[in-house]
């Protein structure tokens, strides 16, 4: 009985301890921004582009979110900063904006 116990607490604890992420959703509601690592940010913030896409209950996404289409709405060349906003209800509708900030 003592095995089965021992067993049951290591294999618990190493679920517990599983693949936790830095930026986790929330199961009802989520709504964050997060950063996003850049090579050539030594830029000045003259410009903002954004690009989003929208996703409706896991099963239909569209949209763009890409870096290169957020540079192109505001005609950045030069990129200083790049963050992402992920907003999130029930999982029935999901958004996700990147923002990108530079010359």
């Amino acid at each position: 009985m003592k095995k089965i116990a021992l067993a049951t607490a290591i294999v618990g604890t190493m679920m517990l301890t599983g693949c936790a992420a830095p930026y986790s959703s929330g199961l009802a509601f989520s709504a964050y921004d997060r950063p996003l690592s850049v090579r050539d940010n030594a830029t000045a913030c003259t410009k903002e582009g954004k690009s989003s896409m929208v996703n409706i209950l896991g099963l239909i996404a569209t949209g763009d979110a890409s870096v290169a289409k957020a540079k192109s709405n505001a005609g950045i060349t030069k990129v200083g900063s790049v963050d992402t906003n992920y907003n999130s209800i029930l999982g029935i509708i999901s958004t996700t904006t990147t923002v990108v900030c530079g010359e």
